[in-house]
């Protein structure tokens, strides 16, 4: 039977070790936490407070763990794009870019993303198979007030986004607004709780270190029972050791800590580990997200909470450090693709991104959609029994005619993945020499079709009102 082709980059020794290290840093060297009503929960479930310090002994490490959940669903506002942790079929999920502020624009011109660009963004995910959920963009304009970029982004979200949306928030006092507008899309606190249309991210910059903000997700998600992605944004040289080795402990202990938390304060949360590691280019100091080394960090980060903890993980799963579509791009993310996909990970995230995350473009987004759905083919392997291997007929030898008309091709013929955007020999050169369309012109041409499909509005206009009263409360007290 065929399964899912995986790879691991430790042996169970060094899984071993990982493990322990890891622990062994939130045991010996903790967190710093100031978010004071975070703290006394915590101090309240066993764990140790040291001036800024919290320190996590192993005994709560394991009570927390054994919470975390086998099973559980991120649903879709529309009902249709549910996704079950495992994947049903062994796969994996896929997600857009969050966070990036630039737009890459048809004309290759580069600028601040709008709220007509998040529009489309939102539209375009909704029609691609092989993209699961989206994230926020973030969109810039005079009628978006810098401080609720991720507010204003969110209303159009919901409002638009037929797939489960991942919110990052970027304020404090931002967490509530964003939660409350959820549990109005969702028809209540409780519905949210029990059907999460969305997931937050958490994350700790530096290592160890969690500003108010995150402590605040982390805390007003675990109240309300809403799943979060705890992340983990380590830069291998500027901020974490050199070595993708070390960056990536660092990074599961970051992310470790964070479950531990969520669990303590809310049992059974869902949750999905989240490292995003990247590594600074000691000749230029550039952040770089997609440097091989640090590719197997990733590998390590998903092998230790996949097979270590049994909880799924989430990283980059495209991406490139080059600013533009071309080839160093397309070889990069489709390594990355393919990489993270063998790893075992059960989200691979970012599609659409460009310039090491900080740009999008809503043509690598249909391309990324592409290469997703080649890695999942691949990633599924090949049943090998007497019937895929057509043995009867070989031993039986044709009829002098090929195996054109056999019934054998008749039966599998249609198992041949067919990426859409790619030359499949169907398009002859023309007499007068016109040259044959690019994958980036087939690509553009997708474009224009996608953007043609009628956009269907998630919410009714009461929900939508409601949401919409809520963002003018937050713009009341944020913006004075």
């Amino acid at each position: 039977m065929s399964g899912r082709i995986k790879y691991n980059i430790m042996s169970q020794s060094e899984l071993k070790l990982l493990k322990d290290r890891t622990e062994t840093l939130l045991e010996q060297r903790g967190i710093v936490l100031e978010h004071q009503p975070l703290r006394s929960e915590l101090e309240k479930s066993g764990c140790i407070l040291q001036d800024k310090k919290v320190l996590f002994p192993k005994e709560v490490i394991r009570k927390a763990l054994a919470d975390v959940p086998e099973t559980f669903t991120l649903y879709s506002p529309s009902g249709q794009h549910d996704m079950e942790f495992p994947h049903p079929q062994g796969s994996f999920y896929t997600r857009t870019c969050t966070g990036a502020p630039y737009y890459r624009s048809l004309n290759d011109l580069t600028r601040y993303v709008t709220p007509e660009n998040t529009a489309e963004w939102f539209h375009l995910t909704n029609y691609l198979d092989n993209i699961d959920f989206t994230a926020l963009p973030s969109a810039c304009s005079p009628d978006v007030p810098g401080n609720m970029i991720d507010i204003c982004t969110l209303e159009q979200a919901l409002n638009l986004s037929e797939k489960h949306i991942w919110i990052q928030p970027y304020g404090t006092a931002n967490v509530r607004y964003l939660i409350e507008m959820c549990q109005a899309a969702a028809g209540g606190p409780k519905a949210l709780r029990e059907k999460p249309i969305v997931s937050f991210i958490s994350c700790s910059v530096p290592v160890l270190k969690f500003k108010d903000m995150d402590a605040e997700i982390i805390y007003q998600c675990a109240k309300a029972g809403i799943p979060v992605q705890p992340c983990a944004l380590p830069t291998a040289g500027a901020n974490t050791p050199v070595t993708a080795q070390g960056t990536a402990l660092a990074a599961c202990a970051d992310v470790l800590a964070q479950i531990i938390m969520l669990e303590l304060l809310c049992p059974g949360l869902p949750v999905i580990a989240t490292p995003l590691l990247f590594s600074m280019d000691m000749k230029t100091t550039y952040t770089l997200q997609s440097n091989t080394q640090i590719t197997l960090g990733r590998l390590m980060c998903m092998q230790l909470f996949e097979e270590g903890y049994h909880i799924p993980a989430h990283s980059y799963g495209t991406g490139t450090d080059s600013p533009v579509l071309d080839e160093q791009n397309m070889i990069e993310r489709t390594s990355l693709i393919h990489m993270m996909a063998i790893s075992g990970a059960s989200v691979l995230g970012g599609a659409g991104q460009l310039e090491t995350a900080k740009t999008i473009s809503p043509l690598q987004l249909i391309m990324d959609d592409e290469i997703f759905g080649i890695a999942k083919q691949l990633c599924r392997g090949l049943a090998v029994d007497d019937e895929t291997l057509d043995f009867e007929e070989l031993l039986r030898g044709d009829d002098g005619n090929g195996y054109l008309m056999s019934n054998h091709t008749l039966r599998h013929f249609h198992e041949l993945y067919r990426p859409e955007l790619f030359f499949q020999g169907n398009t002859p050169a023309a007499a007068d020499g016109t040259p044959l369309h690019t994958m980036l012109q087939r690509t553009l041409q997708r474009y224009h079709a996608l953007k043609a499909l009628p956009i269907r509005q998630v919410l009714n206009p009461d929900i939508s009102q409601r949401i919409h009263e809520i963002l003018l409360q937050a713009k009341q007290e944020l913006t004075v």
